[in-house]
């Protein structure tokens, strides 16, 4: 039960971090995703990199200091939280053809994006001293 907590004490703290960061990345190129009918893309690149930097910083830092104990896997959960993020995002750009703010998909890209981080931990065998 303690191992529950742990994950999702973890899982709150990559939340705010997503949105800490979107936030920051916002301010920072507010005039790029200025018009949601033509910036989209923009929309899509800057989302799905916040949300990456988000999930992987604060998953990489409850790692080092130990909150969550699994194994490491840097480079196997980067790259499972950047599909995680990227995917939905560009799955409804492709079928939408515009992402107005606010849109339920960036929703469901946090989540996978976090899932993304969690799941080469899951799926790979894990060593005895853990």
């Amino acid at each position: 039960m303690r191992r529950f907590f742990e994950l999702l004490g973890v899982v709150l703290f990559q939340l705010i971090a997503i949105l800490s960061i979107t936030f920051l990345v916002s301010l920072l190129t507010w005039t790029l995703t200025d018009d949601p009918e033509t910036q989209s893309a923009n929309y899509v690149l800057f989302l799905g990199l916040s949300i990456s930097i988000g999930v992987f910083l604060a998953g990489w830092l409850s790692l080092k200091n130990h909150w969550l104990k699994s194994q490491p896997l840097l480079l196997l959960r980067l790259a499972g939280t950047v599909l995680g993020a990227y995917l939905p995002l560009i799955i409804i750009l492709l079928i939408e053809n515009m992402i107005r703010a606010g849109h339920p998909v960036f929703t469901i890209a946090m989540l996978t994006g976090i899932l993304g981080f969690h799941l080469p931990a899951w799926l790979l065998p894990k060593p005895a001293n853990l």
